[in-house]
Parts: structure tokens; sequence; C-alpha cells
């Protein structure tokens, strides 16, 4: 009977830890949201057009399904972003050689031109996570990598 208890006990303690940590990661990701957003902003980007930008290839083109299906987007919403961008000269659709009713979209330089600073700024501008240690940051990838690793069978 103590073992039911202690386990029960034990189990509602992770349970009560683990919404704990996910409220927390729910702020995080708002303040890394909010910074991202922000950064785009000083670049005259919005968030999505920054975030379809740095998805995009100069050589290899991507389908607006398969890019909407990576930025967890539907791709209607999609299609007036890639019209700002198309009209910046930053995006350029072209048809897909084996079905030319598929059309397929590319970085062009003017918008590798446009995504580099932004970019150079995002990886440099440690934002929300800035006032952490070497150590702290460490110790958070480790947590991370763990969180994120695939579990084998079992676990």
């Amino acid at each position: 009977m103590n073992t039911r208890t202690s386990t029960g006990h034990t189990q509602t303690g992770h349970l009560r830890l683990v919404q704990e940590v996910v409220g927390l990661w729910v702020q995080m990701q708002a303040r890394l949201q909010a910074h991202f957003t922000a950064l785009a902003a000083e670049h005259s980007l919005s968030a999505v057009q920054a975030k379809v930008l740095l998805q995009l290839d100069p050589v290899s083109p991507i389908t607006t399904r398969a890019l909407a299906s990576r930025l967890q987007y539907d791709p209607s919403n999609l299609t007036g972003v890639i019209d700002r961008l198309e009209a910046l000269g930053a995006v350029r659709r072209q048809p897909d050689p084996r079905d030319r009713r598929v059309k397929g979209l590319i970085l062009t330089p003017a918008g590798a031109q446009l995504r580099e600073p932004f970019w150079q700024q995002l990886i440099t501008d440690a934002g929300p996570l800035g006032h952490l240690s070497a150590d702290q940051l460490e110790q958070l990838r480790a947590i991370l990598e763990s969180a994120v690793a695939e579990r084998g069978p079992g676990g």
C-alpha cells in the first residue's frame, strides 16, 4: 500500500514538474518569438517573411506546399507573403520541369542580400538567453538534446 501511495505521489510530483516546465517553455518560446519578430522588423521584414527567407535556397527550389509544411502554415496563408517577397525581388517562382503546374520557389541574389544581415544579427544577438552563463547554456543544450533525442523501443 505504501508503494502505491509513494508511486502515486512520485507520479503526481513528476506530472506537476512536467507542467511547470511546459509553462516555462511556453513563456520562453514567446520571448524567443518576440525577439525574432523584433529583429525581423529591424530589417523591414515580417516574422513570416523572415522565416520564409531562411528556408529558401538559391539553387534547389521548394514548392509552396513543402515550404508551408516545414513552417507549419497552411499553403494559402503563405501566398500573400510569397507575393510580397516576389515583389521585392527576394524570391522567384519557377515552373517545375517535371510538372509545369507546380511552381518552385528559389531565393534570388536580392533575397540573399536581404536575408544575410538578418541572419547574422539573429545568430549573434543572444536575445532572451543572453543573460545565461556559458555553463548554464551548456546545461540547457544538454537537456534539450536529451529531450529531443529519439527514443528507442520502450523508452
